[in-house]
């Protein structure tokens, strides 16, 4: 375990917030695109275990991630001030496949959070994607717009019509799909929006790679409860496997 100090905890947008943790950059250089930490917010046992977090960004001696109030841990997380501790251990998980050749990041609702560093291309053996495509329910959810569009062409559909395109990231992919030609698709988001990329992938004879979330306890390997069924038979552990897996080799019926 490591100790971080908060240096900012801010709210987005309804319900998601961004925390900035600090941390040593000789352990910030370990860090690659696609892997994650686990912080204990709370020097008690409630909640007991620490939580997975996707690292999204790594600033000046800092790291940062995104978070949306879902439960007690991240109802507890919003209580965190400047100045507070927090412990964490990480990196975990292995990082984004290297992608040669053009490729589209797909993004559903806090999804989107995987992608900030990947972006940021601190990392030259990780090649920026040629589009972000981004979707949520509202315009309100979706965040870090900005952040963004400085790094990546950013495209966004919101399911009310309020930003973009009135419909969904599936309906964004199909579209791009249809005018150019691209080597592979990385997606992270809700379940159903997974399957149905990975199917627009197989449709079109992309490679597609979904970045898995499941309930997560240790994060080590040895618990078994990240357990994601193979296709062929048998589980991946998400959190020595993954999280990012070829659609090819899960079995989709995880994503329902």
């Amino acid at each position: 375990m490591y100790k971080a100090k908060v240096l900012e905890n801010r709210e987005l947008s309804s319900s998601i917030y961004s925390l900035v943790l600090s941390a040593e950059p000789s352990l910030l250089a370990n860090f690659l695109p696609g892997q994650f930490v686990k912080i204990k917010v709370s020097s008690s046992f409630d909640p007991l275990l620490p939580r997975p977090f996707t690292v999204h960004a790594i600033h000046d001696s800092a790291f940062e991630i995104l978070y949306q109030v879902v439960g007690r841990g991240t109802k507890a997380m919003t209580r965190l001030k400047p100045g507070d501790e927090v412990e964490f251990f990480g990196p975990l998980g292995n990082p984004f496949p290297r992608i040669e050749g053009p490729y589209l990041a797909c993004a559903g609702g806090v999804g989107v959070a995987g992608f900030g560093y990947l972006c940021q291309g601190l990392k030259p053996e990780f090649s920026l994607p040629a589009k972000l495509l981004y979707g949520a329910r509202t315009s309100a959810q979706l965040v870090k717009l900005d952040f963004f569009s400085a790094f990546v062409p950013v495209e966004v559909a919101t399911d009310d019509g309020s930003l973009g395109l009135k419909g969904t990231v599936a309906d964004l992919l199909l579209a791009e799909l249809n005018k150019k030609s691209y080597q592979a698709i990385l997606a992270c988001g809700p379940k159903p929006m997974l399957k149905a990329l990975a199917e627009l992938g197989r449709t079109h004879g992309v490679k597609t790679f979904l970045v898995l979330e499941t309930l997560l306890a240790c994060g080590t390997g040895y618990c078994l409860g990240c357990a994601v069924p193979s296709r062929q038979g048998g589980y991946f552990k998400l959190c020595v496997d993954g999280p990012t897996f070829d659609a090819e080799e899960i079995d989709l019926e995880f994503l329902r």
